[in-house]
């Protein structure tokens, strides 16, 4: 990987390569807190970090390796690194079916509502690309809901955040699902997901350890 750029707010380089022995795979197993790794080893990692549950998996430690943007590049141990943009995951490297590309036709609903704004059913909200099983340019409708607060306990620490919920429906595929995020009304920072891109690949639940803004350098 490149080499990140530690004024941004922690992101990580090559240090990834050292953390590596120290961070756990997919699969390794859980502690008490749902992590492989003790809530004080967590807090010890000097960089951005997320935690990432791929459907019944281990929760595993991603620390952000790069920034790019608004594009936030979260990897793990294994290499498998989940780039998100404001909370929303929009591409993925290294899954049984990678979500390769999302273009918004014109917002994303969720964001608007972490700004504050009423939330809108926009109808066809993005177009996605997935690979293998080539299939491009597929709309995907987005409806999101705003549901009501919630107090909860990350790193053993309460939080009460307001969930939403996104209805999201693919008629190219006859699928559909609910995605989960849960903000803090006050900044519109996501703490907590469960996001699903395709029926192939179960729903990807993350929450937010240490966000890059408030990582030192």
């Amino acid at each position: 990987m490149a080499a990140g750029a530690l004024g941004m707010g922690g992101c990580a380089s090559d240090s990834l390569s050292l953390l590596g022995a120290s961070l756990p795979k997919f699969g390794a197993s859980a502690r008490g807190n749902g992590y492989p790794l003790s809530d004080a080893q967590i807090k010890s990692i000097p960089y951005a970090s997320m935690g990432v549950r791929i459907g019944g998996s281990s929760a595993v430690v991603t620390i952000l390796a790069s920034v790019d943007g608004p594009r936030l590049h979260w990897a793990s141990a294994d290499r498998v690194v989940l780039i998100t943009e404001r909370g929303r995951l929009v591409k993925t490297i290294g899954l049984p079916r990678d979500l390769l590309t999302t273009r918004f036709t014109d917002f994303d609903p969720l964001a608007q509502i972490a700004r504050g704004e009423p939330a809108i059913d926009v109808g066809v909200s993005r177009i996605v690309d997935l690979r293998p099983k080539d299939d491009f340019g597929v709309p995907v409708q987005s409806q999101c809901t705003v549901q009501q607060e919630e107090t909860l306990t990350l790193l053993g620490q309460p939080r009460t955040l307001l969930r939403v919920r996104e209805r999201v429906v693919v008629r190219k595929w006859r699928w559909s699902t609910d995605n989960l995020f849960w903000l803090d009304p006050a900044s519109g920072q996501i703490w907590k997901s469960r996001q699903q891109y395709c029926p192939d690949v179960p729903a990807i639940t993350m929450e937010m350890l240490r966000p890059p803004a408030l990582t030192s350098t």
